[in-house]
C-alpha cells in the first residue's frame, strides 16, 4: 500500500482561493444597486450608505420577524442581538458587555443624559460650539425644561490641538461641571478634535466625559473606549461602517451599569435581572451584574431588529468585500489627497483647506474646503455668516439646486467663511470631485445673483 502524501498546512491555505477583491471607485458602486447611477455621492457622512448585501440581509431579517412574530420576539431575538453584539465587538477589539445597539448616536447622547441623577439647582454641563446641533438641542431642552445649566467652549477652526485643550481646561479646572460632552469628529464643519486628551482632561478634573463620536466607527479605530475609558461614548453605524439605517452603539463604562437606562424607560427599568446587585457574593450575582448592558437594552419594546441584525453582515462586506478597514482607509487617504488640489482649482484663488499647523484635523473620510466669495457678494456674505435665518433659507436653495443636478454637498459658515464639507468613501473616484465642486459652486452663485437682482 502506498503512502499516502500530507499536504502542509500553509500549502493547503495557498490552494484555497480567496475571494477576489475589487478595487475602489466608480465600478464599486455595482456593490451599491440602490444607487441612483446619475448620482454623484459625496455627502456619505450624513447618512451613509448601505451595500446591497446588507440590505438583503436587512430584508431577510423583516421576513423572519413578520414570518412567525411570537417565535422572533419570545425565542430568537435575544440570542440574535447577544450574538450581533458580540461580533462587532470583536471586530472594534472591545468588551461586548459595555456595549449596546442605540437607534443612532442622537439617541445614544439622549439616553444617557437622560440617565443621569441630575441636582438642578447645581450641577452643570460643558459642551463646545461646534457640537452636534440635535445633540446640544438635548442639553439645552433639560435647562428649558428643568434648569440643568451649561456653558459654551467657542471653537473657531482652524484651530491647534493644544488651544483647544487649554480653553477647555480653563473651564473644566473650575470645578463647575458635572459633565462635558464633546465630539470625536464634529459633523459641520467635519474636522477631528483631540478626543483621547479631552479623556484624560476629563479624568483630571473628576468630570464625566460624554464622547459624541458618531463618525467614529469605520472611520477612527475604537480601542481607546477600553484602554482610557470614557463614561459615556455613542456612534453611528449606518454611516461608515455600512450597516442599514438607523443603527447605533452605545458605549458605557462598567461603573455607569447600574445607572443608565434605555431609552424609551420600558420593562427593563423594574425587571429583576436589570437591577445592579451591591457586593455580589455569588456567580450568579456577578453575571448579572456583567449582563446589565444587555438585560436592559436588548428589548425595550416591539422594533424592527433588521438593521441590528445586520451589522454582522456589514462587518463582512467590509472584511471581504473591501479586504478590511487599513485597505479602505489607505484608499480614502490617497483620494482625498489628489482631490484637494482638485477641489482647490476649481473653486478659485482663496480657496483654502480647513487644516491647522500640525496637520490633526483631518480624517480618512472627510475633508472641508472654503468657498471663496466674489467682491459683488460682500453684503451678502456677512448676512449670510451673522444671520442663522438668512443662512439656512440660503442653504435650502443651493440644496435644490444640487439635487436638480444629484452632486450634493452640504455648506456650513463657520468663522467668518462659507465651507463645504467633501466626503471620501470607497465607491468615489477623483472625478466625482470635479462634478462635485461646480454643482456647489455654480448653485452657491446662481442663488446669490438672484439675491442681488431681488
Amino acid at each position: 500500500m502506498g503512502c499516502t502524501q500530507l499536504i502542509a498546512p500553509s500549502t493547503l491555505e495557498a490552494l484555497i482561493p480567496t475571494p477576489a477583491v475589487m478595487s475602489f471607485g466608480k465600478s464599486f458602486r455595482s456593490h451599491f444597486p440602490h444607487l441612483d447611477p446619475a448620482v454623484t455621492p459625496l455627502n456619505h457622512g450624513s447618512f451613509g450608505l448601505t451595500p446591497g448585501c446588507v440590505t438583503e440581509q436587512q430584508k431577510r431579517v423583516c421576513e423572519t420577524q413578520e414570518g412567525y412574530s411570537d417565535r422572533f420576539h419570545f425565542s430568537d431575538a435575544e440570542r440574535i442581538y447577544a450574538q450581533q453584539i458580540q461580533a462587532l465587538a470583536r471586530y472594534l477589539h472591545l468588551d461586548p458587555r459595555n456595549l449596546a445597539f442605540v437607534t443612532n448616536a442622537t439617541c445614544g447622547v439622549n439616553t444617557v443624559l437622560r440617565s443621569i441623577k441630575w441636582d438642578f439647582s447645581r450641577d452643570r454641563v460643558l459642551l463646545h460650539s461646534v457640537s452636534y446641533a440635535a445633540c446640544a438641542n438635548t442639553v439645552k431642552f433639560l435647562a428649558d425644561y428643568y434648569g440643568l445649566q451649561y456653558d459654551v467652549v467657542k471653537l473657531d477652526y482652524p484651530l491647534e490641538d493644544d488651544d483647544l485643550l487649554a480653553r477647555f481646561h480653563e473651564k473644566l479646572a473650575t470645578g463647575s461641571y458635572r459633565l462635558c460632552m464633546f465630539d470625536m469628529i464634529s459633523s459641520m464643519p467635519g474636522v477631528k478634535l483631540p478626543y483621547e486628551q479631552l479623556i484624560q482632561l476629563c479624568k483630571q478634573h473628576d468630570v464625566l466625559s460624554l464622547v459624541d463620536g458618531a463618525h467614529g466607527a469605520g472611520l477612527v479605530d475604537l480601542q481607546f473606549l477600553d484602554t482610557l475609558q470614557p463614561d459615556f461614548m455613542t456612534t453611528n453605524l449606518h454611516k461608515w461602517l455600512n450597516a442599514p439605517k438607523s443603527c447605533g452603539m452605545l458605549y458605557v463604562n462598567p461603573k455607569h451599569h447600574a445607572t443608565i437606562q434605555s431609552l424609551p424607560i420600558s420593562w427593563n427599568y423594574s425587571l429583576q435581572n436589570c437591577q445592579y446587585i451591591p457586593n455580589p457574593t455569588t456567580a450568579e450575582d456577578r453575571l448579572q451584574n456583567e449582563s446589565l448592558m444587555h438585560n436592559k437594552f436588548w428589548f425595550a419594546g416591539t422594533i424592527s431588529y433588521a438593521q441590528y441584525f445586520s451589522v454582522e453582515e456589514a462587518i463582512k462586506f467590509r472584511e471581504e468585500t473591501c479586504g478590511g478597514e487599513d485597505r479602505i482607509r489607505e484608499y480614502q487617504w490617497q483620494l482625498q489627497r489628489d482631490a484637494v488640489p482638485l477641489v482647490l482649482a476649481e473653486f478659485g484663488p482663496g480657496a483654502k483647506l480647513l487644516q491647522n499647523s500640525t496637520n490633526t484635523l483631518a480624517v480618512a473620510g472627510m475633508f472641508n474646503v472654503s468657498l471663496p466669495l466674489s467682491e459683488k457678494y460682500s453684503v451678502l456674505k456677512q448676512k449670510l455668516v451673522s444671520d442663522v435665518h438668512y443662512f439656512q433659507n440660503f442653504r435650502e436653495k443651493c440644496a435644490a439646486l444640487m439635487f436638480s443636478r444629484k452632486a450634493f454637498l452640504p455648506l456650513v459658515c463657520h468663522n467668518g467663511e462659507l465651507w463645504v464639507r467633501f466626503s471620501v468613501q470607497v465607491y468615489n473616484e477623483l472625478e466625482d470631485y470635479r462634478i462635485g465642486a461646480r454643482s456647489v459652486k455654480s448653485a452657491v452663485a446662481e442663488v446669490l445673483d438672484a439675491e442681488l437682482s431681488a
